[in-house]
């Protein structure tokens, strides 16, 4: 039998009273529907999820989802959504493209990172936006040597250091002057926040490579911390020495695609958005 998974934003009024009519929809056409809360896995494999929500909805969906290989349909209940693939006001003609396999998949990089505190690794991650490394409430600059497949490349000074998926280019990426990637690219960017350094700029590596970043506070308080945030949505302290390895993911995350719009069209009115 076919099946479908419905994710929606159990905050969002619009988002639940939709979950009721595209559940009562896909059921008349033969789908068996799995209403999903967020906190939940999948209890058995899908032909597609339809998340109802922003983009933190997406991302968080995408995630959960991405090691069942389920392709992933967003319906934008919030503001922006770089993610969604259309409005409520076109959700039922886009579902019916779904349905009939009128659409194209996206495979958007993901990444895995692990927290190594004194050679031991005390916390692992995936995330499909981006990885930060951010001051938070230290009140000062302070220091993150870069090393890309073993190799010390420079060291950072400033408020902290992006390290971004394609998907996760248009978002803190991109605010923090870095350069924007198309979605299905196999790269990563790794842009620094407020650099004291006049030459710091964004360093674009290959997908395959992999990164490490090892923070170093320097400072006079003992247990000074700074923030580790994974795709805006969990966050750590993160200590003096520690080290932050990121790598691609071994899966990707699978979004459909049921236009024709490119990615560029998308970016625009999007930003065009952000600016009203």
């Amino acid at each position: 039998m076919k099946k479908a998974i419905i994710v929606p934003n159990y905050l969002k009024a619009e988002s639940m009273g939709f979950c009721k009519v595209a559940k009562e929809m896909l059921e008349n056409i033969g789908y068996d529907i799995e209403v999903m809360v967020e906190n939940d896995m999948p209890s058995s494999k899908a032909d597609f999820a339809l998340v109802l929500g922003g983009d933190g909805t997406i991302l968080r969906a995408c995630k959960k989802l991405y090691k069942y290989d389920i392709p992933v349909f967003g319906i934008n209940f919030g503001n922006i959504g770089y993610l969604t693939g259309c409005n409520p006001d076109t959700a039922v003609e886009c579902i019916n493209k779904v349905v009939s396999g009128e659409y194209k998949l996206e495979n958007r990089l993901m990444i895995e990172g692990e927290v190594i505190r004194k050679d031991e690794v005390i916390h692992s991650f995936v995330a499909l936006n981006e990885v930060t490394l951010f001051r938070s409430t230290l009140k000062k600059a302070f220091k993150t040597e870069l090393y890309i497949n073993g190799l010390n490349t420079q060291t950072i000074l400033g408020d902290g250091v992006i390290i971004a998926t394609p998907t996760g280019s248009t978002s803190y990426n991109l605010s923090a002057g870095g350069p924007v990637l198309t979605p299905e690219s196999n790269n990563m960017v790794i842009t620094p926040v407020s650099p004291m350094q006049f030459l710091h700029t964004s360093i674009v590596t290959g997908g395959n490579d992999t990164i490490e970043l090892k923070v170093k506070i320097n400072s006079l308080l003992e247990n000074a911390t700074i923030s580790l945030e994974i795709d805006g949505d969990s966050s750590m302290e993160i200590y003096d020495g520690d080290m932050l390895r990121i790598k691609r993911a071994e899966n990707t995350a699978k979004t459909i695609k049921v236009n024709d719009i490119s990615f560029y069209q998308i970016l625009r009115q999007k930003l065009s958005k952000v600016n009203e």
